[in-house]
């Protein structure tokens, strides 16, 4: 058997996981237009008739100064080491490469690399060949594709491009595993996922989301959540006149894990919660899995 771990890395809203969920033909990781949707990295698990490839979904890079963003580029770079080739991903629309530059020039892993330039399908040909020349004069043997994840476009190309570095060798997970992360984690991420959809500005990225109670129980899960947040005003907002925003997050996540997971969640309670500074806290940063594990 074919197997191999594929790392995908990338700035905030590159595409990587929706590159992820795309190659698994399954939802994965969470997905959202904002930056810092992936705050860890999470491993998926392509099972093929002749081969098993993992792939790291990782959270994008991104140079802030808060503990929160040091953990996550932590996780983000550590994800590129002890793995057979690196996929970065570059967003099409941005204005300049340079920075993708130096973040590629700061990974330190030996593991060949393939550039993928995605959302090609955003920008104008010229625009796209001007990227790849300046791309290619900072990394002259790395490969580089175009790719359009959200239609699927260049999904072939980036299976085969990993081909050459695939082993033989014995599966790394059971047949039939597709994550790392468990249902409870999931969860987490779910309610996180709907929280960055419904609610605007900078909320969402100043919130989190901890499992307090996840039970199976006769006729499904029973799941109790806290949401996070540094202000009682990000509170009010949270909860919304009458309670109809967390209303609106609470029945969108818990119909979107019952779509996953083809169960029933009988039962999912949020309640809202003001801790202050959390995102600079390294203890609550660890109460909340974020810290360093």
């Amino acid at each position: 058997m074919k197997v191999g771990i594929i790392a995908i890395l990338g700035k905030p809203n590159a595409g990587k996981s929706t590159l992820l969920n795309a190659l698994l033909s399954k939802k994965v990781s969470i997905v959202s237009p904002k930056a810092q949707t992936t705050r860890d990295s999470v491993m998926g698990v392509l099972n093929e008739k002749d081969r098993q490839i993992v792939f790291v979904d990782t959270p994008g890079i991104y140079y802030g100064d808060g503990k929160l963003d040091s953990h996550m580029r932590r996780a983000a770079f550590g994800s590129s080491r002890d793995v057979d080739a690196i996929l970065y991903l570059i967003d099409g629309s941005v204005e300049s490469v340079e920075s993708d530059i130096k973040i590629l020039k700061s990974i330190d892993s030996d593991a060949p690399k393939t550039i993928v330039l995605n959302k090609i399908d955003l920008i104008r040909v010229e625009k796209a060949r001007e990227m790849e020349q300046k791309i290619k004069e900072a990394f002259p043997d790395v490969p580089i594709l175009e790719t359009a994840f959200k239609d699927n476009f260049g999904l072939k190309e980036v299976k085969k491009a990993i081909e050459p570095y695939l082993w033989d060798g014995d599966p790394l997970f059971e047949a039939g595993t597709l994550t790392d992360k468990d249902r409870e984690y999931q969860a987490k991420e779910l309610i996180r996922e709907k929280m960055l959809h419904f609610l605007h500005q900078e909320i969402p990225h100043q919130s989190a989301v901890r499992i307090d109670t996840f039970k199976r129980e006769k006729g499904g899960y029973r799941i109790e959540a806290s949401l996070i947040v540094e202000k009682p005003a990000h509170k009010s907002i949270v909860i919304g006149k009458g309670g109809e925003m967390i209303k609106k997050i609470s029945m969108a996540a818990r119909h979107e894990m019952e779509r996953n997971w083809h169960d029933h969640v009988t039962a999912l309670t949020i309640e809202v919660i003001v801790m202050p500074g959390w995102r600079n806290s390294p203890k609550l940063l660890a109460e909340l899995g974020y810290g360093d594990r």
